[in-house]
Formats: C-alpha cells, structure tokens, sequence
C-alpha cells in the first residue's frame, strides 16, 4: 500500500509540474494531422496547417541550436500538440523522460504582450518551449534515484524536481534571447517593468520570485528570473548554467541552493539581493538621464488606477470615455463609462473637511494626492463569466462595440462582437465564432476594422455590423501579423500595426483595395498603438525608440515623428478627443495602469531618451544572437493522424473505506489527440465486502457526442437481502455498459448529457437489464467579490432485476458561496424508486462507490466512504451535506435519511479530479483522501478514514 500512494504521489506532482500556462487541451474530433521529423512529431488540426508547417519548417534548427546553447537535448522524439482553444497565445513544455511534450497555441502576441518583441511569434514560441525540455530532461546520474525514475509512473528528471519557477522560467526566457536576438530580454516591456518596480521600490523579493499575486507578479519568474540569470552568467560566465545543472543531476543527491552556492558562491537570495540592488542603481541611472534632458513629460494622471485597464476610447463628440476597469485575481472586469471633463470638487468632501476643522482648527486635513474617483455613468459587467474588452464608441455616441469570449464547442471559445447601447443597457451580439479580437467603427456606422485571428493567422478585415458578415481586407500570414486597427476620419484608409521581420510598424491600409503604405520612420524602432489625430492628417503612436515606450505623433505621407512624453515606466494606448485634441493613455506604475491625459500643442519632450544596453536590464539589451531566423527545412509531408501514436501508462488503483480496503492496477493506453482511450483496471480486495475484481474499457472521442463501452467482471458490498438470496457477502457482478455523453456550454453553464444501456447478472440472484439518462448542468456567477456556484444532476433508470421491473429517479443539486476566505457549500440529493423494485435496486447510502465501474450503472447508490454500506436504504432517499474550504481540505457535516432512518458524519476530505489528459498519456483521475466521525449508530464516535484512487477513460 505504501508504494501505491508514492506512485500516486508521484503522478501528482507529474501532472502539475509543467512550464509556461497552456493548459492540457484538444478537441479530438477535428481533422488532425501528422508531420513527423529527425526529433519532432507533431500534431495539428488541419485548419492550422499554415502556421504548424512553418514551425515546422525551423523544428531541426531550433533543436540543434537549443541544444548547443543548453548543452542537452533528450534522444527520444519530443510531441508537439497544436490547438487553439481561445484563440490567445500560450504554450507550455511537460518535461517528462518518457514522453516529453510540447503544448503549442498559435494565435500570435500584441505588441505589448510579454512576448510580444520577437523575430517570429512561432519560432519564438517554440524556441522557449524546447529550451523547457532541453534544460529539464537531464536524467539523474546517481544510481538509486535513476532506478526510482524508472520505476515511476510518470518520470520527471532531478533538475525539474528540483528548480525553483524562476529557474525554469526565467532561463527558458535566457535561451530565447540568446538565440534570437530579440524576445523579453531584448524588449522595452521588461526593462520597463525592471525599472519602474526598481524605481517605486516595489521589486520582488526572493521568495515572491516564482509565486507573486500582485500585478505583473506571475510573470517575474520570465522578466527578474532571466535578468537574474544573465547577471549571474556576467559575473561567473555562460558556463556556470551548465555547471549547475550538471550538479542538480550529478551522482551526488544536491538541493538547488546547494548546487547554486557551489556554482556562484552563496545562496541564492543572497546573490539576488546583490541583483536588485543593482538593478536599481541602473534605474537611478536611467532617471538621471531623463532628468538631463529636462526630467519626464507625462501630463496629468485622470484616474489613479491598478492592474490592466484596458483601453480608454472616447465618444465622437469628446464628451465621454469608456475603458475597461480590472481588479487582481479573483475580481470581475467591468466596462465604464465616465465624462472626459475633470469632475468638479466634492461638496460632501468640503464638507467634511470644514466640520473636520471646525472641531479642531488644528487638525490638518489630507492632502489630495490622486484624482477624485469619477462618477460612474454606466457600467458593463461580465455576461455568462465572461468579461468585455476593446470598446469603441460608433458614431452616435450611444452604442459601444465591444469584444468578448464566447464559446464555440468543445470547451473552445473565440472573441466576439457585441453592440452595447449604454444608455438603454441593451446588448446586441454582432458575430458568431469569428475570432475578431479588436475593431473600429467605420464613420459611417455601419461596418467596423478588425482584426481576425484564425489558426494562428491574424487577418485585418471588414465586419457588417448589421449581419455579422466578415469580409479580408488585408491577409496576415504565419509572420505578418496585424494588431490594432483605426479609421481614418474620412474613411478612406486604415492605420493598424503590422509586424513582420522581428519589427512592429504602423501602415496605413487601403479599405477597398488592402494595399498598404508604410506610415512610420524606417529607422528600426518598434511602433504601434495607432490612432488618428482630429482632422485625420496626423496620428499618434507609441515608439520604442530610445529603449522607452512612449508616445510619438507621425505625419503619415512625410512619416517624420516626434516625440510627445517623456516616462519612466512606459506609456500605451493613445485615444485622441476630437473635441479639442487632448490625448488619453496608459501610464504603467507598479500597481498598474492609469489613464493619463497629455495636450500635444501645449507640452513636447523634444529629445529622444536612448538608454544604451549597458544599463540591461533596465534597457532592452543589444541586438545579439542569429541576424536572421533560423534556417529552414524541408517539411516532410503529413499524413492523417488516424488512431494516433499510443502512450501506455502502469498506474496505482487502491481504495479504502469502511467496508475494506483494496488495491491493484490499471493500465492506461491513450493517443496524445485522445480520439480513443483505452484502460484496464484490477482490484484485489482485502475484507469480505470490499471492492474487487477487473474491468476494461474504451472510450471514443473522435466524434463530438462520445462513446464509452466497459466489461466487468467485480465483487463488491451488496443489500443484505440479497447477500442471502446469493448466498455470500460479495457475489460476482459481470456484464457490459455502454453509453453517449455530450458536453456543450451555454447561457455561461456547463451541461451535460448522457444516456446509456447496461447489462448483467449478479450470481446466485439474478439478470440485470436497464437503461438510464443523465443531465447536469454546473454554473457559477461572479459579482463583487462574490462568487456563487450552482450544481444540478438529474439521473432515471428503467429497467428489470432478478425478473423485476422497476423504474427510479435520483436528482442532486447543489449551491456554494465564496467571499474571499469564506467559503460554504451546501449540496442535497433525493432518489425513489418503484414499488415492487428488487432489493438490489433499493437506494443505499454509505460505502464507497467501485473504482472499477461507471457511476451511472449504479446511480442507485450514494456514497459516504466513512459510513458502513447500506447504513441507510429504502425506496426513497434524501442526503445532505453542509461543508466549507479551508485550503487544500474540506471539513464537512454529511448526513443521509430513508424511512424513518437516518446517519449523519462530520468530517474532513480532500479530493483532486482530473480529466482526460490525454497528451500525457494519463486517464481522468479523481484522488481522495479523508476522516470521517460516525455521530450515528452503528460506529458512533469512531473514526473512519478513507481514501481512494480511481480512473476513468
């Protein structure tokens, strides 16, 4: 039993010790394809085939200069799976020895994402993912903890055991500098936020590196952990990466910071804190060369606020602004609509501050350091979970086009757009499934600009606003991608972002034709942000020139620009109003984003601020690496994905409850897409009620409604009427169960369908035939700081047992309230079944549920692990449970009631579930673990543990 739990131990920490975000998704009913070369397979939809192959085209050369740069690469065949499921940028690297694996969403970055700066947004992507798996596959070089590798379920190499987030992160992120020349190591975005957290005193500590909940704080371990790193290779040379992860996996048993302090001379927050203090003198540095040229021209702050705001957009007639407000983890997004004029003093604030002084002359009343907050004049908060992004005023200034995440199948969603009527608080769904994830208003009303990402292709295209009809404008391909688009006044040109050769620019686009024209200074630099000023002969753009992001105003046709302010941190998002011309933006601080204010006729920070590369990495470092993307390849040619490659899996099964304890195995055998999962699973059982015996089953995903089929051959606690008519405590059940179940989302709910057939015999009792349907539907809704979840499950079943027939209903539903720490659920299940129903068929309460069959083929049974089988049965059943969180457990009060009996428990469980992670090779899981207090007879204050571990194809 003792080595079961290490396995399953084991298989938990495997599962969640990934890289990078992208989490574990496919949709295996898509048209998949296969490309394999020397060191990649790779899996792909054929819808992205464009983008895929031209990753592909560059596999070998990212493989070989991974390799050079890190010093090992794995000799097995690394998977790559290629998905789109939100139409965002992601990906993530599974560092397994056995089965190494690449998670890779096409769908390229903005200019002022994270990873944004780059030659190519796919071979940057895939350059960091590989770096993962290079630096994190290194086996162990020491005999014993080799052999328990190899032993394990799911093998995971010392230095991925080992590392810190910031670690893995952050020298994934070196590695894609160092071969590139570009990335976050090269952009201004880093060496803003280095620099402004430097500055305000708000850079993380050691221990905040990897694991920080403040605004931008998750990605310190890509943005300080790199830094970090190249401070220390500075100090100490490039080979002192190699030499500390040949430490991590040397013979002799090292922990990170022992292997670091052997490495670099002292442990690692030590050295860190050397680090930031030197980051900071560089920043100083960097302050002090804006203050030369006169110090820094920002305007004047409109609004003081935190985390991402989105875009401020102002009305047609000047006279309003809408943006989108975002609070930290955990909080709702919401859209605004303010005035764009200052609001007027407070006369509840004056007169607090005269009763203030009236009381005591001698007080002295706050100084006012940020804006009054504005007066909310209408807000839009969050449909169906899923927040609002990207507003734009039409031309009546009352409808507001908005983009927002909406499912389209499949557990995959894509952005739309939506009219929202602000005054009236009507909204209209314009589009369906279209991937528009940016747009502007024609002049006329009547269309909008957008931007479409599909399959990693970024297109510049024309939505009717009536019909939701989408018409390209200007084709993107895998490394032209276009962001952010504007209308001329006069509508006759369209100024959007374009990147292709490592470089953002703005062009203006021809809305008939699609040509484009180059509106900015070739001079290198990084521009973006377009937005035309009033009059449409001028436009205002956020440049990196210099090293900073600020904010330019260009001549389109003479494409001469000149400065407009002059920030420390970085300036984005310029919205002009046409009312008088002021300009609205972005002010990044270390809390977030403000809306800043600037009048371009009455302030200019004339001269350019050029941080130079030394001060990296508060500046973007040099241009280093390859000159020009990686050479390419020739792509083998691709043939249908079919069935898939196999991945078999030996896993742990074991149970303990009441009644007994049991333990065993299953065998997994899935594809990485999980068109068909295979599992094989046996039990031997310890205690004459307990669980026991084998089961196969197989489950088809390659439609969009799945199948599932399982044989069973089991012993497992039975009514007491039925122990004597069978005459043993644990009679053979065998048979077979089939069913269908479709998931689908709507109205911001999860449902859930299933039907079903299965068939028996119990020996020494009876045949057994019924058929059953299931429905459930899950929700959850957040509100100020308020989340409330709902839950309903209603099962039916029909069928003959033992030569009687029966027929019963089970529903279940459940509601929960979180508010910050506090957490409370309270879930309630009643079941009946017809008179004359053989006892077999009776509802149950107690025992735990077989690992070896499918819920639904026994929906008559209610488990309570802690309490004995059966310690509550009739032809009706209620049950209730009242719990709450406290971290990983659960304490609950459970109890159950059926003519005239009842049993309640108090207790405390954890449980972690799983899907189907298919591209590890893994079943769906469900692990859980608790204690339970009987307050009934029988076993009335005596503890029960429990725990089980079940799988499902």
């Amino acid at each position: 039993m003792r080595q079961i739990l290490f396995c399953a131990a084991a298989i938990l920490a495997a599962l969640f010790a990934r890289t990078g975000h992208a989490q574990l998704f496919t949709r295996p009913w898509l048209d998949w394809r296969t490309v394999r070369t020397e060191h990649f397979e790779v899996h792909y939809p054929a819808e992205m085939a464009a983008w895929t192959l031209d990753v592909v085209s560059r596999l070998e050369a990212v493989h070989d200069s991974v390799r050079a740069v890190v010093g090992y690469a794995p000799d097995r065949r690394v998977r790559i799976i290629v998905e789109d499921p939100s139409a965002s940028a992601n990906g993530s690297a599974y560092s397994y020895l056995d089965e190494p694996t690449i998670s890779l969403w096409p769908t390229p970055p903005d200019p002022r994402s994270n990873i944004g700066h780059n030659r190519g947004p796919g071979e940057q992507l895939i350059i960091h993912e590989f770096a993962h798996i290079a630096h994190l596959t290194r086996p162990s070089r020491n005999p014993a903890e080799a052999l328990r590798t190899r032993l394990s379920p799911i093998r995971v190499g010392p230095v991925a055991r080992r590392v810190p987030r910031w670690v893995t992160e952050g020298y994934a992120t070196y590695v894609e500098g160092r071969l590139t020349g570009s990335g976050r190591p090269h952009s201004a975005l880093r060496a803003a936020v280095l620099r402004q957290w430097a500055l305000e005193g708000r850079l993380p500590t050691y221990g905040q590196l990897s694991q920080w909940s403040a605004f931008q704080g998750p990605s310190m371990a890509y943005l300080a952990g790199s830094a970090f790193l190249e401070w220390l290779v500075e100090r100490r040379g490039e080979e002192s990466l190699d030499n500390l992860w040949r430490r991590l996996s040397a013979r002799q048993v090292r922990s990170f910071p022992e292997a670091f302090a052997g490495v670099y001379g002292g442990p690692p927050q030590e050295l860190y804190g050397l680090f930031t203090v030197e980051v900071t003198a560089r920043a100083l540095e960097a302050r002090g060369r804006i203050a030369a040229v006169g110090g820094p021209v920002a305007g004047d702050t409109v609004q003081r606020l935190t985390w991402s705001t989105g875009d401020p957009a102002v009305s047609p007639d000047g006279e309003r602004m809408a943006v989108v407000l975002r609070g930290g983890p955990g909080t709702e997004s919401r859209v605004v609509v303010w005035r764009t004029r200052d609001e007027r003093g407070d006369s509840a604030e004056a007169a607090a501050r005269r009763r203030l002084l009236r009381d005591d002359p001698r007080d002295v009343p706050d100084v006012r350091w940020r804006p009054r907050t504005r007066a909310t004049l209408a807000q839009l908060l969050p449909v169906a979970g899923s927040g609002h992004d990207a507003p734009r005023f039409l031309p009546d200034g009352k409808r507001i086009l908005l983009v927002r995440q909406e499912p389209i199948g499949g557990g995959a969603t894509r952005p739309d757009l939506f009219i929202w009527e602000w005054q009236s608080k009507r909204l209209r769904r314009v589009t369906r499934g279209a991937g528009i994830r940016a747009a502007d208003p024609a002049p006329d009303g009547r269309s909008a600009a957008g931007v479409r990402c599909q399959a990693g292709i970024c297109d510049v295209v024309r939505v009717d606003l009536a019909t939701g009809g989408v018409s390209v404008i200007a084709a993107g391909a895998p490394e032209r991608v276009f962001y952010r688009p504007r209308w001329a006044p006069d509508g006759r040109s369209i100024a959007v972002a374009v990147q292709e050769r490592g470089r953002w620019r703005v062009e203006r686009v021809d809305p008939a034709t699609g040509a484009r024209t180059p509106a900015d200074p070739d001079d290198g630099a990084n521009r973006y942000d377009a937005a035309w000023l009033p009059g449409g002969r001028e436009m205002v753009v956020v440049s990196e020139r210099g090293g900073i992001a600020n904010l330019e105003v260009l001549d389109p046709v003479t494409r001469a620009a000149r400065t407009l302010t002059r920030v420390t941190g970085a300036a984005m998002a310029p919205e002009p109003n046409p009312r008088n011309g002021e300009i609205f933006y972005l002010a990044m601080h270390a809390a977030g984003l403000d809306v800043n204010r600037i009048r371009p006729d009455s302030v200019r920070a004339s001269q350019v601020v050029v941080l130079p590369a030394e001060l990296a990495p508060v500046a973007p470092r040099a241009p280093g690496g390859l000159r020009d993307t990686l050479p390419r390849s020739p792509v083998p040619p691709s043939r249908p994905y079919g069935l898939g490659p196999r991945i078999t899996r030996v896993l742990p099964l074991a149970g303990l409850d009441e009644e007994g304890a049991s333990a065993g195995f299953a065998l997994s055998n899935v594809d990485p897409v999980g068109r068909l999962a295979l599992l094989a699973r046996a039990a031997a059982a310890e205690g004459e009620r307990a669980h026991g015996g084998g089961a196969l089953a197989a489950s088809w995903r390659g439609w969009r409604t799945a199948l599932t089929a399982e044989l069973f051959v089991v012993g497992m606690p039975v009514p007491v009427d039925v122990e004597a008519r069978a005459g043993r405590a644990r009679p053979a059940f065998f048979g077979a169960t089939a069913f269908a179940e479709t998931p689908w989302r709507s109205g911001g709910a999860s449902h859930r369908l299933q039907g079903g057939v299965s068939g028996g015999s119990l020996r020494g009792y009876g045949d057994r035939l019924l058929g059953f349907a299931e429905y459930g539907v899950a929700a959850s809704r957040r509100r100020a700081g308020r989340v409330v979840t709902g839950s309903l499950r209603l099962n039916a079943a029909a069928g003959s047992t033992a030569q009687a027939g029966w027929a019963r209903g089970v529903g279940s539903a459940g509601i929960g309230l979180g508010m910050g720490m506090l957490n409370l659920r309270a879930d309630g299940s009643y079941g009946r079944v017809s008179g004359g129903a053989p006892a077999f068929e009776m509802l149950t309460a107690g025992g735990s549920l077989s690992p070896l069959l499918d819920a639904a083929s026994l929906a008559q049974r209610i488990p309570m692990p802690a309490a004995p089988f059966g310690v509550v049965a009739g032809r009706e059943l209620a049950t209730w449970r009242l719990s709450t969180r406290v971290g990983a457990a659960t304490p609950y009060l459970w109890g159950a009631a059926a003519d005239g009996q009842r049993y309640r428990i108090a207790g405390v469980e954890g449980e972690i579930s799983t899907g189907l992670s298919n591209v590890l090779g893994l079943p769906g899981m469900r692990f859980t673990a608790g204690l339970g207090l009987p307050l009934d007879e029988p076993g009335r204050h005596a503890p029960q543990a429990y725990f089980s571990v079940n799988y499902r194809p």
